[in-house]
């Protein structure tokens, strides 16, 4: 194994403020992964020097999401000037315009070449659309990243990573809390929905704009085709956005998924499950939705983070919500799928607060940057 450098500039040992910064080639430069942000924090951004961003010579950019992309802004400001690598897709969702890009193609080989010195390999992670993992080789060695990852979705199409050697991997585990693989995960989902729904209480999903809302969406019309389903009308739009570009879904998905939201939007009064495009109830008007709602017997569940402060936060602590594991991220027994599936020689979970390695497959505890 070549000897490699990986700062964690955030998103190892926590979750959120992704950003992964590694030397290659000769030149003491760097290339960089993803530059989130951690919205709860006092200060949100990456622990990036200005020294460190004039080096940096390419940003891969594994999804749109804010806790992976979301400190672009702040890079810029400290000088910033390489070239952004991403999908199409994620550009597009970000609204990105920047002279020094390159959208890597879905329809053609999934390698680019991106200088001499170095190369990315890479595939949809299966975890919102323009979602990927890279495999990045460079003159020191190979790294892996998995992005947010689940080759197990419902909707979204995964090129599952898999027999890859890498000298460092840096893998999703966010709900490294539990063994359960995404079938189970959901089960226990639909079947505490069915329970609720027979209690004739009706049940509250808030999901963000771009990911795990298609999804819920698409588990709901599978698992109760009778109920009525709301969809509010900022759902409806990202939804419709986000199924443009067919290649990142599974085909059977996105008919009956463009069948639904191409219906009109039953009454309010009529629908016994809500999605809502609001992931953390910030909307005026949904929190107030949502007490009313709860105040008549109904419940929210909870499928994603639960920020610090929030109307969430607050429901759950008064008993009035409950939280579910989804899996729009990998499980433990995912992670360890994942592992054995591929010859990576160190890896680090990241997405969960525990700071752990492994190495050959084996933990060896708790680290900090290697």
């Amino acid at each position: 194994m070549h000897t490699r450098k990986i700062d964690f500039k955030g998103g190892y040992g926590e979750h959120g403020r992704n950003c992964f910064l590694i030397t290659y080639g000769e030149r003491g430069r760097y290339y960089m992964v993803d530059c989130g942000i951690m919205d709860e924090d006092s200060f949100p951004y990456p622990r990036l020097e200005r020294k460190e961003v004039e080096k940096i010579d390419y940003l891969l950019l594994s999804h749109c999401h804010k806790d992976h992309s979301g400190a672009l802004s702040y890079l810029f400001q400290l000088g910033f000037h390489g070239t952004i690598v991403t999908s199409a897709m994620t550009a597009k969702l970000l609204s990105l315009s920047y002279e020094k890009m390159i959208l890597l193609d879905m329809n053609g080989p999934h390698r680019k070449k991106l200088s001499d010195e170095l190369q990315v390999s890479f595939g949809r992670a299966g975890h919102c659309p323009g979602g990927l993992w890279f495999f990045v080789e460079d003159l020191q060695g190979t790294c892996f990243f998995s992005g947010d990852y689940q080759r197990d979705s419902l909707v979204y199409g995964c090129d599952c990573a898999e027999r890859i050697q890498a000298d460092i991997a840096v893998v999703d585990c966010a709900h490294c809390e539990t063994q359960a693989r995404a079938a189970k995960l959901r089960d226990h989902l639909t079947e505490q929905i069915a329970q609720y729904l027979q209690e004739k209480r009706k049940v509250i999903l808030p999901v963000p704009a771009y990911g795990r809302g298609l999804e819920l969406l698409y588990l709901l019309m599978q698992a109760f085709p009778d109920a009525g389903i709301y969809l509010d009308a900022a759902f409806l739009a990202y939804s419709k956005r986000m199924l443009q570009e067919l290649v990142w879904y599974q085909p059977n998905a996105v008919e009956a998924l463009r069948a639904k939201l191409g219906q009109k939007v039953p009454d309010l009064s009529e629908c016994q499950i809500l999605l809502l495009a609001d992931t953390h109830l910030k909307k005026t008007e949904n929190k107030q939705l949502v007490q009313e709602m709860i105040d008549a017997g109904a419940v929210l569940l909870i499928t994603g983070r639960v920020k610090k402060g929030s109307f969430p936060q607050q429901l759950l602590r008064g008993k009035k919500a409950k939280r579910f594991l989804f899996p729009h991220h990998q499980s433990a027994g995912d992670f360890f799928d994942m592992m054995e599936c591929n010859d990576f020689f160190v890896v680090y979970p990241f997405h969960n607060d525990r700071k752990e390695i492994f190495i050959n497959g084996l933990q060896r505890g708790k680290t900090g940057a290697t």
